[in-house]
């Protein structure tokens, strides 16, 4: 409580009278006493400030600011969102967006390719200063889109942000994966068959880290499998899932069940990259699911889902998001850049660069993502190294 000084003042009227000494004089009155009383002092009520937010609640602020800002198509309001030296890294593209001008115009190109852009959360994951958000984007390709003039085609695809937030709910820096030969199977630019336009969910699930034992568990149950991949045991990879498990691609155009269908991708990975080799950037375990981010390369030596040897190598960024039960990988889906794994393989050229991809050897629709996981439970070949938890 800050300290109040308060001033009393107490005031008295005194009054005497005088008159001649004979007659008698008469005894004056008591003259009359006026007190103030002292005023009773009136401590001011302390004012009350408004509770600190939560980091929980600031981010929760920011993506929804975030979301609104990307639907009114306002680039400038979105980059004020970032800190002052925030960063967007896209899994594919040439460079980053450094700073607040930079990303505010990379927004604005976004927009300027697909005037009725909209986009929505399915699912979010937090762990700490970390939201992992699942989303989907609908629009219409009408403006220049890397080179690419526009289609008028209606187009979407599912994509993955991961923000890291300063104490003062700011985004710090933005991963973002989605798959490009997507949206080209969609315009037109690639055989590979198209994946659906995806639906908006109205209610985005929101999963919560614990810190709980299991969480960890399930963070080196992965760590294991990948091992079991670079040691090109089958059994073991296998063993690490349920007999029902599904994997979506989202480079493909169907969702993959099954062991059967995981057995054909460990043999196809193992044949077509035999050296390869992944580093785990980070892993996080958040209720029943583990958030893996990785980057890896190989060469592609042999036969690749029909894709005959290039000889070429690549590098791959990618992010799986991975539902665990009983300590068994149950479901997963897989978030990378098909468009730029075909192009390092040169089997697809640079949008802008050169004819549509249809008048060349497209992506094919047997091509693998551009994370080499076509598979339901396609896991590439981890390496070896634990994971950030």
């Amino acid at each position: 409580m800050r300290k109040v000084s308060f001033a009393v003042a107490v005031g008295f009227v005194l009054a005497a009278c005088g008159g001649e000494e004979t007659p008698a004089p008469k005894t004056p009155e008591a003259p009359a006493v006026t007190a103030t009383p002292p005023t009773a002092p009136t401590a001011e009520a302390p004012k009350e400030e408004a509770p600190k937010e939560s980091l929980a609640e600031l981010q929760q602020k920011t993506i929804k600011g975030m979301i609104a800002a990307i639907n009114a198509h306002d680039a400038k309001k979105l980059a004020g969102f970032y800190a002052e030296g925030g960063v967007v890294k896209i899994a594919g593209a040439p460079a980053d967006a450094s700073g607040r001008e930079a990303i505010a115009q990379s927004y604005t190109k976004l927009f300027e390719a697909f005037k009725d852009y909209t986009t929505a959360p399915n699912r979010l994951f937090v762990k700490g200063d970390v939201v992992v958000v699942e989303w989907a984007f609908n629009g219409t390709h009408t403006g220049d889109l890397w080179g690419i003039k526009a289609s008028e085609k209606k187009v979407g695809a599912q994509g993955v942000d991961v923000l890291w937030f300063t104490p003062e709910g700011q985004v710090k820096e933005h991963h973002v994966y989605y798959d490009g030969g997507t949206i080209l199977s969609q315009i037109g630019l690639s055989k590979q068959k198209a994946r659906a336009i995806p639906a908006f969910g109205s209610n985005p699930e929101v999963v919560t880290a614990s810190g709980s034992e299991a969480e960890t568990k399930n963070v080196e149950a992965l760590t294991a499998m990948g091992a079991a991949m670079e040691a090109k045991k089958e059994a073991d990879w296998l063993g690490a899932m349920t007999d029902t498990v599904e994997w979506d691609d989202m480079t493909q155009p169907q969702t993959s069940k099954g062991k059967a269908e995981a057995k054909k991708f460990f043999k196809a990975m193992t044949t077509g990259f035999p050296d390869a080799k992944t580093t785990v950037v980070n892993a996080w375990g958040i209720g029943d699911f583990v958030i893996h981010e990785t980057s890896w390369t190989g060469t592609h030596k042999g036969a690749f889902f029909g894709i005959p040897a290039t000889k070429k190598s690549v590098t791959v960024k990618s992010i799986d998001i991975i539902q665990y039960k009983d300590g068994k990988l149950a479901k997963g889906a897989s978030y990378s850049n098909g468009a730029d794994f075909m192009m390092q393989l040169g089997l697809m050229p640079k949008p802008g660069d050169a004819k549509p991809a249809a008048d060349k050897k497209p992506a094919d629709a047997k091509a693998p993502a551009a994370d080499a996981k076509p598979a339901a439970d396609k896991k590439p070949a981890d390496t070896k190294t634990a994971p950030k938890k």
